[in-house]
């Protein structure tokens, strides 16, 4: 800090407009600064079915602070039917099963943890459902 002749008075008011910007700097900082259960980056996608005009699909892919993925895949509908789904990573299938979408707004929900690969990541997403035509298919491609 440059030192005043003596005599010479600062400004009043001085230290306030200097601890405004330090204190605007601080918060900023603490604000970027993500929480271990926060995750780092997030790719969403989403569509229509096919063979429903009103059922539609989401897609997330998120990279958590351990490195590792999480995909949550949804599907909003009209039925209560049973629906098999599949989620593939790089083509290769990471995790299916069956389920029935039961919520009050007859949507399901499937999460699961994927490892994060050197190089882009492709995550893709389908539903059928056993009683009608309706297929819901999305991907993402995470680049982390």
């Amino acid at each position: 800090m440059r030192h005043l002749e003596p005599g010479v008075r600062r400004p009043r008011g001085f230290a306030a407009a200097l601890a405004l910007p330090v204190a605007a700097a601080l918060t900023a900082s603490l604000l970027v600064t993500a929480g271990p259960a926060q995750a780092k980056s997030t790719v969403v996608s989403e569509g229509s079915c096919k063979g429903s005009p009103s059922s539609t699909w989401k897609l997330k892919v998120a990279e958590e602070s351990n490195g590792s993925l999480t995909v949550i895949a949804v599907v909003f509908s009209e039925d209560t039917d049973q629906w098999g789904w599949k989620l593939k990573h790089n083509d290769d299938v990471s995790a299916k099963g069956t389920v029935t979408a039961r919520d009050a707004d007859r949507s399901f929900r499937i999460v699961r943890s994927m490892l994060n690969f050197s190089g882009p990541d492709e995550v893709t997403f389908r539903a059928g459902n056993k009683d009608s035509d309706e297929v819901c298919r999305g991907d993402v491609t995470f680049f982390g």
